[in-house]
């Protein structure tokens, strides 16, 4: 793929880019802490028949680690910015956790971008409220991040022997190996790393997160919507009553993948792109 940087005023993003740009866009928003190169098993899936687009989001991956802009009109914007400096009229969005939740927000306050949404269990619950992921207030949350333990290493192989003795045996497999390959790696002070998000960054997204009214956004979204709930995670009867009111406003389908933790992008690939694949096949008829 062809990696480049830009400019969103004063703000290197990464972006990669392969395909023929007569075709179709695709432009995959990954994870919170990951980059976008957890779509990487994902790409030739698609590569044939779309011009693919993988943007690290601000502060992950090799973009700029900025210190300001991680509220949900900033994210949306540099999407905008990306979209327009590739000269690409209108996009497929794929997100999986908060890659996903910006996605919804884009295709809310910039329909006219969007030709499609997809959801990998993201952008389907609310983080906070009666029905969130947690039932706390947003100060609580904030505070809970603002004193979260950073941990730091030495190196990157310090850093993967420390999280494999705090996993239990019995769930650290292939899918939290997966997952470390892809973190994004943050220099927390002068010689060590960690894979957590350093708390000034990570305060303003969790800040932005928990601003989040998917109910809200679903009444502007006029592109079709593919929800793809997990199965193996929780709420997952509150993420259907949701996409049962995305219904209401715009054309949405929605398939469980047997098996399916959270990061589907990880482990799921080839299941979740065969599902995204049917589902453009199908908003074309």
């Amino acid at each position: 793929m062809n990696g480049r940087k830009i400019n969103v005023d004063g703000v290197e993003i990464q972006v990669y880019e392969t395909g023929n740009k007569k075709d179709e866009a695709i432009l995959f928003l990954h994870p919170q802490g990951s980059s976008s190169q957890i779509w990487m098993k994902s790409v030739p899936l698609f590569e044939k028949d779309y011009y693919i687009i993988l943007m690290d989001l601000r502060g992950h991956g090799e973009s700029d680690k900025s210190t300001y802009g991680y509220d949900i009109q900033t994210q949306c914007y540099d999407i905008k910015f990306v979209l327009e400096s590739l000269d690409i009229e209108k996009a497929h969005l794929i997100g999986n956790s908060l890659g996903g939740d910006i996605a919804t927000a884009f295709a809310a306050i910039y329909s006219e971008y969007v030709l499609s949404l997809t959801n990998i269990d993201s952008g389907m619950i609310n983080y906070i409220g009666p029905e969130g992921e947690r039932d706390l207030t947003i100060e609580e949350i904030l505070e809970e991040f603002t004193n979260r333990q950073i941990n730091s290493f030495t190196s990157k192989s310090e850093l993967l022997e420390y999280v494999e003795g705090v996993f239990p045996k019995s769930i650290w497999d292939h899918y939290f190996e997966e997952w470390f390959k892809f973190v994004s790696i943050y220099e927390v002070e002068e010689g060590r790393i960690s894979y957590q998000i350093p708390t000034s960054i990570n305060v303003q997204i969790m800040e932005m997160v928990c601003k989040l009214n998917y109910k809200e956004l679903y009444e502007d979204i006029t592109c079709p919507i593919l929800f793809l709930p997990a199965e193996k995670e929780d709420n997952l009867a509150i993420k259907l009553k949701y996409i049962d009111v995305a219904k209401k406003h715009t054309k949405a389908m929605c398939c469980i993948i047997p098996e399916s933790k959270h990061l589907m992008a990880l482990d799921k690939y080839m299941e979740i792109g065969r599902e995204i694949l049917q589902f453009y096949s199908e908003i074309r008829e």
